[in-house]
């Protein structure tokens, strides 16, 4: 790996615009970016769209995906982070689902989850979605009143170069074997892929798992002890013919002074293997919220369409705050860019 440059911070929605708050609370999912802009983005519970003529002119908000009901799985969030066109014109997107019934707050105040990965599709180019209901669930049963964070979410969705399988990476939160927070893999094949149960997790070197309830095993961890991986977002880069993956890591004893706690980029062959030597920090920051402090999460990479050779460029796009909170003087985070450039040795 050579140096990168990281390019100065550009608000592109700041907090309260358009009546909104808590944002990009998933990775944003770009339906297009040419010749103007729909993106579906995670805003405090609930998933809106958003459209304008670039991606610094977003407007016009919509609610698109809501919480589910009382005794329901996602009945306290539902935030859409990637989606795939099917050759029907169909939209199929994977969203974040939170149950928050008898769950404990965290001392930021953000209520406790169990998470699943769950689908929803959409018959009017995003518009509104039907729930499908949950494709990845954890192996361990919730724990009412136990830890604040369980299960599976947070993931992201990338069809591979074959054309055969959709992949879809997530953290996993059930700290299974003392193993912490870290990202972890499924897959079902495209023909397959309107149907719930069709997802299978890797474990064991393979995908032998279902995605109800099945085992996993990390395909990412953070690399270093006290700290966990978290936060993915991969895309498939044709020049470099490689797989690219953003996430955090975050050192949960670190406070004021992030050192290994940021933003990370990693690189793959095949998708599935991910060598310790492919990653590299990239910028070091807190990424997990507290009051009072700053924040930057939940990033989302953007390839500029010129990219060629090994040298990438493009955009993360990401929710900040200097200095999280619920009230005055702190603010919730809001929708931040910053422009990259580094070049892959191909090793």
């Amino acid at each position: 790996m050579v140096p990168h440059v990281l390019g100065e911070p550009e608000v592109v929605l700041a907090a309260g615009q358009h009546g909104l708050n808590y944002f990009p609370d998933e990775r944003l999912c770009l339906l297009r970016t040419e010749p103007d802009c729909r993106v579906i983005m995670a805003a405090g519970v609930r998933s809106v769209l958003l459209e304008g003529r670039t991606m610094t002119a977003l407007g016009s908000p919509k609610d698109v995906l809501l919480p589910g009901k009382a005794g329901e799985f996602d009945n306290g969030y539902a935030g859409i982070s990637g989606a795939w066109r099917a050759p029907s014109g169909e939209l199929l997107a994977i969203y974040h689902a939170e149950d928050h019934e008898g769950m404990k707050r965290n001392d930021a105040g953000i209520p406790g989850f169990y998470c699943r990965v769950a689908l929803a599709v959409s018959k009017d180019d995003g518009l509104t979605f039907e729930k499908r209901g949950p494709v990845l669930s954890g192996q361990l049963a919730k724990v009412a009143g136990g830890r604040f964070d369980q299960g599976v979410g947070e993931p992201c969705l990338v069809a591979e170069p074959s054309g055969k399988f959709l992949y879809t990476y997530y953290s996993s939160h059930e700290r299974i074997a003392n193993r912490g927070v870290q990202i972890c893999l499924a897959r079902c094949r495209i023909a397959d892929a309107m149907k719930p149960d069709a997802w299978q997790k890797f474990h064991n070197g393979g995908f032998s798992e279902p995605g109800l309830g099945g085992r996993d095993a990390p395909v990412m961890v953070s690399g270093t002890k006290e700290a966990d991986a978290l936060f993915p977002h991969v895309v498939y880069a044709p020049a470099l013919q490689k797989f690219v993956m953003l996430f955090c890591v975050n050192a949960w004893r670190e406070r004021d002074q992030p050192d290994r706690s940021g933003f990370y980029v990693a690189f793959s062959d095949d998708g599935i293997h991910w060598p310790r030597d492919r990653v590299q920090q990239l910028w070091k920051t807190p990424v997990i919220a507290r009051i009072g402090r700053p924040v930057a999460w939940h990033p989302t990479l953007v390839l500029d369409k010129e990219t060629k050779g090994t040298k990438l460029s493009g955009w993360i796009y990401y929710g900040y705050s200097e200095s999280w909170g619920h009230r005055p003087p702190h603010k919730p985070h809001y929708l931040v860019r910053r422009h990259f450039e580094w070049e892959h040795d191909h090793k």
